[in-house]
């Protein structure tokens, strides 16, 4: 994190989450001028049905699929069930919201589809529900974390499609210094925030006051990771939300980094 006079005045980009994968991201960020901050505002604990999970996962009926929405839960799975369970994994057919929630997963060598039409759990459950015939999936098993919303469950059960949840992590918030996100916000400075979870969402709101919760509903430039996230930002009141518009189409990097570009050029608070 730059600090000093310089960055008073410079733009902000903001990330709700510490992880190595968004290097780039802040390399490019920076390359534009911006101040840059990272905020870890939550951790992942295993969750109260990770042990249930490993006893079902051997002996996984036929017809059954697994399904996550989250990279959490994906990384959560990887570190409880591999390489142990490689081939326990690798004989279900497996479902993730997109390239990054599956990583875990595919990069242990094992199979995972992702929806054709871009992020989101609405768009997985098409995914799945379209297969389900062919590949005769008649129930999923939905790992998931303690704050999970039921988009994906409730698309499939209304399909006619069983799920079985499982809650293998929760999520717990931290304590977190904001004050470079406040200050930006209180300078009128422009910013650019990128979220990945409707937990990152909820984890940020609740270290502003109203005050600055309404400046950067009003004034910031907001980008999800996925459709659900988007969601959440609109609920929220974000007025400058964005969401890339579909891998491989507009992979999320891109609509950050187009965002960051055109708020740099703008050059004026928003």
């Amino acid at each position: 994190m730059t600090t000093g006079a310089a960055a008073e005045t410079r733009p902000l980009f903001t990330i709700t989450r510490m992880d190595s994968a968004d290097d780039a991201l802040a390399a490019a960020a920076a390359e534009f001028g911006y101040e840059v901050a990272r905020f870890r505002l939550f951790e992942t604990k295993p969750g109260a049905q990770v042990a249930d999970f490993l006893s079902w996962l051997p002996g996984a009926p036929e017809g059954t699929a697994l399904a996550w929405t989250s990279r959490r839960a994906a990384s959560v799975l990887a570190e409880a069930a591999l390489p142990e369970m490689h081939d326990a994994l690798a004989r279900l057919p497996l479902f993730a919201v997109g390239k990054e929630s599956a990583a875990p997963i595919a990069d242990a060598g094992i199979a995972v589809t992702l929806p054709r039409e871009g992020l989101g759990a609405l768009n997985l459950a098409t995914q799945l529900i379209g297969m389900a015939p062919q590949n005769g999936i008649k129930r999923v098993a939905f790992i998931h974390g303690d704050r999970a919303l039921t988009e994906l469950p409730d698309a499939l059960a209304g399909a006619g499609i069983s799920v079985d949840r499982f809650e293998i992590y929760r999520t717990e918030y931290v304590p977190c210094d904001v004050s470079p996100l406040k200050n930006a916000l209180a300078a009128e400075r422009p910013c650019v925030i990128a979220f990945y979870s409707p937990s990152g969402v909820a984890g940020l709101e609740r270290l502003l006051d109203p005050v600055a919760s309404e400046a950067l509903h009003r004034r910031a430039t907001a980008i999800a990771r996925g459709q659900t996230t988007y969601q959440t930002l609109l609920k929220w009141g974000y007025l400058q939300a964005l969401r890339p518009m579909g891998e491989p189409c507009e992979p999320f990097g891109a609509c950050v980094r187009g965002a960051l570009r055109a708020s740099s050029a703008s050059g004026s608070p928003r």
